[in-house]
């Protein structure tokens, strides 16, 4: 038997033996609100349980997407020690730098982890499979027009894959900054309303009588 159900019991015997015996009501209104008290904990006791759960849940899904994020970002950083082109190793410094902050700003404001779902779902894994395979052609030395094209390709798309990186971290701390803006203008208002700056902000001084 579930511990919630044990507790609604117990509640409802506690409510009957206090009415009846306690306060000597009616043994058939001291049942009929005992048995009232009992279901209205378990229905209480149910719907926390299944917040609980749905917290739960939400909480193991946010570590298991940052965890995978962060594995990506690695194998990501592992290739720009095996990649010879140095514009190539500087877009991944740049690229694993960004998402590291991206993946620290969610660690540290869970409510942001919607924002970076498709980041982490399909730039990420993009950024990786297309450096894996230019990292291929680059060590098996391949020199077909196909794999050429393939490489400048990837060399063009890295720009796109910072500028979305950037995109994605100037968005995450948007909200924030609107915010902080919101209440600088209130705690403006307040200081105005108490007459401790005039209108351009500036600290009122007050002169001293006979001065």
């Amino acid at each position: 038997m579930k511990l919630s159900y044990l507790i609604s019991i117990v509640i409802g015997i506690s409510c009957f033996c206090l009415l009846y015996l306690g306060l000597d009501l009616n043994i058939i209104f001291s049942i009929v609100v005992s048995v009232i008290a009992y279901y209205a904990c378990t229905m209480i006791l149910k719907e926390k349980s299944e917040m609980q759960v749905t917290v739960d849940s939400k909480t193991l899904q946010y570590e298991k997407m940052y965890a995978e994020a962060w594995s990506i970002i690695r194998k990501i950083r592992l290739l720009e020690g095996e990649i010879e082109k140095d514009e190539i190793r500087a877009d991944i410094i740049d690229i694993c730098d960004t998402s590291s902050k991206i993946l620290t700003s969610v660690k540290e404001n869970p409510k942001k982890t919607p924002q970076v779902r498709k980041f982490v779902d399909y730039y990420l894994p993009f950024t990786l499979n297309i450096l894996t395979q230019y990292n291929t052609i680059e060590d098996q030395k391949l020199t077909s027009r196909e794999s050429k094209e393939f490489m400048l390709k990837v060399e063009t798309m890295l720009d796109r894959v910072k500028e979305a990186c950037e995109s994605q971290l100037n968005n995450m701390y948007e909200t924030d900054l609107v915010s902080t803006n919101a209440d600088i203008k209130v705690f403006e208002t307040m200081l105005k309303t108490d007459g401790l700056v005039d209108d351009n902000m500036n600290i009122k001084i007050e002169e001293k009588e006979g001065e």
